[in-house]
């Protein structure tokens, strides 16, 4: 979150914490405490909402950039890259400029490799 949204954030928190506590001010103590459930549940639909929709439109990037080189020999592994379980990592992947991979009699991998 960059600074103007975390500014325009903290101010609108700021001008409804005054308005609510205005209404607890000008109402009796009932009518607030109906209006303070109404808000803290819409609130609440909001922020679940939000978590859901952010969850679910970005995706994580994965990127071996560069790597080095990779040798394995008799039955080892060797990874530069990026490796891990296929259901673990989500999104889009990208390998560029990986390095050389040499497997002589081993695993190597200077990429992506998913299990």
């Amino acid at each position: 979150m960059n600074n103007g949204m975390r500014y325009a954030v903290i101010a609108t928190s700021v001008l409804v914490i005054a308005a609510m506590v205005m209404v607890w001010l000008t109402v009796d103590l009932n009518a607030a405490g109906q209006v303070a459930s109404i808000v803290a549940a819409c609130a609440a639909v909001i922020a679940l909402a939000r978590e859901l929709l952010r969850r679910g439109g970005q995706s994580a990037v994965a990127v071996a950039l560069r790597t080095g080189r990779a040798s394995a020999r008799s039955g080892a592994d060797a990874n530069s890259g990026i490796t891990g379980p296929a259901n673990s990592l989500h999104g889009e992947f990208q390998a560029e400029r990986t390095g050389d991979a040499d497997g002589d009699g081993g695993n190597a991998n200077t990429g992506i490799r998913l299990s």
